[in-house]
């Protein structure tokens, strides 16, 4: 190797030491923040902000000799990437009309992609990073400003309510700790001497691997604090005056919802339902794959807060049952074919009784549909959408949380089942109603306003009407509204549809799910069930709340986080709202063994992590005893080769591990050249090997087992000496 080469070679080797392990750790922060901004081209961004790193670390290092201009250039520099961050930020909301905040903190599938938004952070938070890891990786060596850096992710991952992949986790810790054992060993505060050699590469790597291969392998805490449990849910504080706060305007991801399994709340019921529906909150429309709220639409139709005393509420129990049920008694209603004898006289009259249990968490909710009956406690509540019940006094502390509700019986859906009525049946009744005085117009209007609101699927694109055509094909026998809404309930389960809350496809739109997947979590089912349902004019609503099903060993309901479900309520011509759960079965799993449930998805994911650390550490052996393993190969060969054989090849090893360890070319060197060689570089006598060989190689001679075993004892002596490496002339002249 000449001067030149050596020089360029040691200049590279220099550089990749230096910039390397910050750059790519730059890289990986910032591919990890990519994906939960991005759907599409995350690849090509993170290439992107490599150059952007190279081209500030070549600004930056071209600027440290300059003490005075490179305070000038930096701080013109910050202020030119914060006039570009202002000027984006301006852009997207004037672009987007949201707030960079809600775009910040609210997951990508709530909130839909914001371009200025994503630049802003790509230059402003790109600069920030690129800056703290120049500084305390090659200016001046700290742990802890680096570390800085790897909060980014965490943070705003935690803030979007989003999860982070293990592997991406696991690379990014592996390539700090790299990063960290480096820079100590490099750093000019550091009195080590440092050889980047094939030593320091192969200590490195076992070192940083095996902790990474660690790091993955280790299970995540299945705790979360108060704080971070009760960011999911709204913290409800209906008072006297009628206000509420932190509803949601949008739905929930329909895809890659995680939980722990943590216990929420217990409560007791009287009723004897095997699965109780819990309401958090109904949606009104749904737009860009999402459902939301219309408050504009309800709030001009209904009452805001509803008193929930009395029967004139339209969302309480039986309020609907019992018009349809006087008007069936009125002698018009004979004339529209609608007969007294289909409303029993006691069909809500079960009461049930329910009180919750919770230390810490502050929400409560109620039976779907909205249940409760009139009580002692003044409770306001805002119909429809928010169904949280939290009681509150007058001076505004906060109540027991016990209240009566009528529970959805056998009875109630017997009858529905059995009711002949029609849409058209009911509002001429209503008609007649009005005109007899027998309803008032509020009722009737209120009426009239859920078949207008909950049939709207104006903001949903049906292309080519295939998901009408579908709904009307699986309804096309069925007498009635309930028959009709039970018959998209079955229509999932009959049709090959499977339940998989992991699944993300690439197409998240409804229809793919509908039509091509197949698969999907209770989003999916709901949601597909409420557009259908629709597009029958079957009144129909898009709820979330929590499917309690779970029971403990003192007979409570249990309701986990893992438990948060999404289903329908079905507004039933004469009956009123009821709810359907389309979910195919599967989500209902069990997990009061440490919070958590045995299923194949969780086994593959924890047989995938001790393969990968299976994996990484048989490497790792290999790569460490490397050399053991190839000299334990070559010695078992030996035992099948004749005495000659074995002296000409145990002679030819010798000449092959001088050469690995000295890179000196040593095939043209005759034997006596090799004992000199030997003696000197080596401190290694072979003798007795080296005279065997000329005798075997060039006399013809036939070793007897003496000699073999005297010459082949002398290597296996001498074999660590052999392998033993020597320094490069680049290495000697750096330590002189």
């Amino acid at each position: 190797m000449n001067t030149k080469t050596a020089q360029i070679k040691n200049t590279l080797v220099n550089i990749l030491s230096k910039y390397a392990l910050p750059l790519l750790l730059g890289a990986v922060v910032m591919n990890i923040i990519f994906k939960t901004y991005l759907v599409d081209n995350v690849r090509l961004y993170t290439f992107g902000y490599v150059v952007y790193e190279c081209l500030l670390f070549a600004l930056f290092e071209w600027l440290k000799p300059k003490k005075v201009l490179r305070g000038l250039v930096y701080t013109a520099l910050m202020a030119a990437v914060l006039f570009l961050g202002f000027q984006l930020l301006h852009a997207g909301f004037e672009h987007s009309g949201k707030s960079f905040i809600n775009w910040f903190y609210v997951n990508r599938q709530e909130i839909g992609q914001i371009d200025e938004y994503f630049y802003f952070l790509f230059v402003g938070l790109g600069f920030f990073i690129i800056s703290v890891l120049y500084y305390f990786t090659i200016v001046r060596y700290r742990s802890f400003g680096t570390m800085l850096v790897l909060l980014f992710p965490f943070f705003i991952y935690g803030k979007r309510a989003d999860s982070m992949d293990t592997l991406d986790i696991t690379i990014m810790l592996t390539v700090f700790i790299a990063l960290m054992v480096h820079s100590r060993l490099v750093s000019d505060e550091s009195k080590h001497d440092l050889v980047i050699n094939g030593s320091y590469v192969a200590a490195s790597a076992v070192f940083v691997t095996l902790v990474g291969a660690l790091a993955m392998l280790m299970p995540t805490s299945s705790k979360t604090s108060y704080l971070e449990k009760n960011s999911n849910f709204f913290d409800v504080n209906i008072k006297s005056s009628g206000t509420y706060d932190n509803l949601s305007d949008e739905s929930s991801p329909r895809f890659g919802a995680e939980a722990t399994g943590e216990i929420l709340f217990n409560f007791t019921t009287t009723s004897d339902e095997q699965v109780i529906y819990l309401r958090r909150q109904a949606f009104d429309l749904f737009r860009n794959e999402k459902w939301v709220t219309d408050d504009s639409f309800y709030n001009f139709h209904f009452d805001k807060n509803v008193h929930l005393y009395g029967d004139n509420e339209v969302n309480s129990p039986s309020y609907v049952y019992s018009i349809a049920k006087s008007l069936a008694d009125k002698d018009y209603s004979k004339d529209l074919g609608v007969e007294k004898s289909q409303f029993p006289d006691d069909l809500f009259s079960e009461k049930a009784v329910m009180n919750q249990f919770s230390d810490s968490f502050t929400p409560s909710y109620i039976p779907a549909p909205l249940m409760i009956t009139p009580g002692e406690n003044n409770v306001y509540i805002k119909t429809t959408h928010s169904e949280v019940y939290r009681p509150y006094d007058t001076a505004g502390n906060k109540l027991g949380i016990s209240f009566e509700y009528i529970p959805e019986t056998e009875s109630e859906r017997q009858a529905a089942a059995n009711l002949d009525m029609t849409e058209n049946q009911f509002k001429l009744l209503l008609s007649y109603g009005l005109t007899n005085g027998d309803v008032t117009s509020n009722q009737s209007v209120n009426i009239y306003n859920i078949y207008a609101l909950y049939t709207d699927v104006s903001a949903y694109d049906d292309k080519g009407g295939k998901m009408e055509a579908l709904a009307k094909s699986i309804t096309e026998n069925c007498k009635n509204d309930y028959e009709k809404a039970q018959a998209l309930v079955d229509y999932f389960e009959q049709n090959g549809y499977v339940y998989d809350n992991e699944y993300e496809p690439d197409d998240e739109s409804i229809a793919y799910f509908l039509f091509t997947s197949k698969r999907g979590n209770c989003t999916n089912y709901a949601t597909s069930m409420t557009l259908m349902a629709r597009m029958l004019g079957l009144p129909a609503r898009y709820v979330e709340g929590f499917a309690a099903y779970e029971k403990n060993e003192r007979g409570e309901f249990v309701v986990r986080d893992s438990h948060a479900h999404a289903f329908v309520e079905v507004f039933i011509t004469g009956i009123g709202w009821m709810t359907f759960d389309p979910t195919v079965p599967g989500y209902q799993r069990d997990y009061s063994a440490n919070g958590t449930n045995f299923d194949v998805s969780t086994f593959v994911s924890y047989f995938s992590k001790i393969a990968l650390f299976i994996g990484v550490a048989f490497v790792l052996v290999v790569f460490v005893f490397l050399n053991r393993i190839i000299e334990v190969f070559f010695r078992l060969s030996l035992k099948f080769r004749d005495n000659g054989d074995r002296v000409i090849r145990l002679y030819r090893r010798v000449i092959r591990l001088l050469t690995i360890a000295s890179n000196d070319k040593l095939s043209g060197y005759t034997p006596e050249m090799i004992r000199e060689y030997l003696v000197k570089r080596r401190g290694v006598e072979l003798g007795g090997l080296i005279d065997l060989f000329e005798k075997t190689c060039f006399g013809g001679y036939v070793p007897d087992e003496a000699e073999w075993k005297m010459v082949y004892a002398e290597y296996k002596v001498q074999w660590k000496k052999l392998t033993k490496r020597e320094k490069t002339s680049l290495e000697l002249d750096k330590n002189m």
